[in-house]
């Protein structure tokens, strides 16, 4: 076989992997989404906290659902290095709670939209950087 060849071959295996990764990503941040929207439904709505810090909190919450899952289940890591692996986890989280804070008072104190369908939007749109920032960061760096 050429070398041009395996490279476009490599190549195709490579995309493969990372839309099964994604798949397996989006289906086990489904899990932890609903982790995040009920707890921000149960906060806002039952104990009466401001959505914007109950989203904070839930957010926390999806967040840890969504490294446990991952780690294990979705990208198999093997690291025994955890703490410094949460932490990458952590950082690239922080930049999507940054969004997620961002998009819900625009949508919820600009636009007035429902918190809760603020937040599925937000939840879309922070996926993307998610998926990449620990496909590239917290699951490639420590394998």
């Amino acid at each position: 076989m050429s070398e041009q060849k395996k490279s476009i071959s490599k190549k195709v295996l490579s995309a493969r992997k990372d839309l099964t990764l994604f798949i397996g990503y989006v289906v086990l941040a489904g899990i932890a989404t609903i982790v995040d929207l009920g707890l921000l439904f149960f906060l806002t709505e039952f104990v009466k906290i401001w959505y914007f810090y109950s989203a904070m909190i839930s957010y926390f919450a999806g967040m840890i659902t969504n490294y446990s899952l991952n780690k294990y289940l979705n990208f198999k890591n093997k690291s025994k290095r955890v703490a410094l692996q949460f932490t990458m986890f952590m950082f690239v989280a922080l930049i999507g709670l940054a969004l997620n804070q961002i998009i819900l008072l625009v949508l919820v104190g600009r636009w007035g939209l429902w918190y809760i369908f603020a937040k599925a939007i937000s939840i879309f749109v922070v996926m993307f950087w998610s998926f990449f920032g620990h496909r590239k960061i917290t699951f490639n760096i420590l394998q």
